[in-house]
């Protein structure tokens, strides 16, 4: 039991939301333009490069614990 006589009903831990930036390289094989951009939106393609900045993050739910 808790103060005033609460029971605490279920342990909360926090929930964060991760903002990141990614760039990257693809590659896709195809007979033309259309074909290959109809691909990428379907199916994607063949990753090469890929860049990954953290640009933010913020707690949703939850609080620190002290």
């Amino acid at each position: 039991m808790t103060k005033n006589n609460v029971t605490k009903i279920k342990e909360t831990k926090a929930t964060q939301c991760f903002t990141y930036e990614v760039t990257m390289l693809v590659h896709i094989i195809a007979d033309n333009e259309t074909t290959a951009k109809s691909q990428l939106d379907e199916k994607g393609g063949i990753v090469t490069k890929r860049e990954v900045k953290l640009l933010n993050t913020a707690i949703l739910y939850g609080e620190d614990k002290e």
